[in-house]
């Protein structure tokens, strides 16, 4: 249960957000100390098409890039109205 508050949270963070997010920009908006957990959570939603999960080398070292689809978009909303 407390992982899908998670994912719910993510999904939240990224559709009020107009560009791409890096992951410790992400962590921080979400409140998450643990980088890996966030990284876990965010490759599931990416198995299922709610996000994009861009990965980039920088100076040799990996960083990953996040937004939300249109899909994802589409079950948050969907989310949000169960919840009232």
């Amino acid at each position: 249960m407390e992982s899908d508050k998670i994912k719910i949270n993510i999904l939240d963070v990224l559709d009020k957000e107009k560009t791409n997010l890096s992951m410790n920009l992400l962590r921080k908006k979400v409140g998450l100390v643990n980088y890996n957990s966030l990284l876990r959570n965010c490759e599931f939603l990416s198995l299922i098409n709610f996000i994009n999960l861009e990965r980039k080398i920088i100076q040799n070292r990996v960083y990953y890039f996040i937004s939300i689809t249109n899909d994802g978009k589409k079950h948050l909303k969907i989310i949000k109205e169960a919840e009232k």
